[in-house]
């Protein structure tokens, strides 16, 4: 499915992750606990051999490789297709009450996508954000072959990664950094601290 290793990193907190909103495309910025976290994680990267950074070009994720790359001194490119999924008219809710809304959206007889829940009003298919962020990966690893690339962006591009290379569904906390590896037969990941 993706041609080599990568790194991984999401993006650093802002008010919206905090509150437990959906933030999706909505462009919210990093808070302080945000700005903070991403200079923090500067001292793993640093032992890390990256030599590119991509990024999602929401602010978020932007603003977060910026500050990463501060010190780290790498070329910086965004991709599009490393946006979080847009969740429509979810966006800005608390998780909990899209918990609620998909009750009753699947009582209304709407079926669920692959990640259990159905595609919110006006919000991107699941099928076609899994597409779109795939792509976007095997695009840069293609384009910069030879290259290790730290790919900054969100916790749905996360999942979509962890479903599509290990068939499990998990969570990435802001910041936490990870390291893709491509086996012969199988990839692992791998936490860097």
């Amino acid at each position: 499915m993706l041609p080599r290793s990568f790194y991984f990193l999401r993006h650093g907190e802002t008010d919206w992750n905090k509150d437990g909103k959906i933030q999706g495309h909505t462009d919210i910025p990093l808070n302080e606990t945000g700005r903070a976290q991403a200079e923090q994680v500067v001292s793993v990267l640093a032992r890390t051999p990256i030599h590119r950074i991509v990024a999602s070009t929401l602010s978020r994720a932007y603003e977060t490789a910026s500050i990463v790359n501060a010190a780290l001194q790498k070329p910086l490119i965004v991709d599009d297709g490393l946006k979080e999924r847009s969740f429509g008219d979810f966006e800005g809710l608390a998780i909990v009450e899209m918990d609620s809304l998909r009750d009753g959206m699947l009582k209304k007889g709407l079926s669920a996508e692959e990640n259990g829940y159905p595609c919110p009003p006006q919000g991107e298919p699941y099928a076609d954000f899994r597409i779109r962020t795939i792509s976007a990966f095997r695009r840069n690893l293609e384009q910069f072959e030879g290259e290790n690339i730290l790919f900054v962006a969100h916790g749905g591009v996360y999942r979509v990664l962890r479903r599509c290379l290990f068939t499990e569904l998990d969570h990435s906390g802001n910041v936490q950094p990870f390291h893709f590896e491509k086996g012969v037969q199988d990839w692992t990941l791998n936490r860097l601290k």
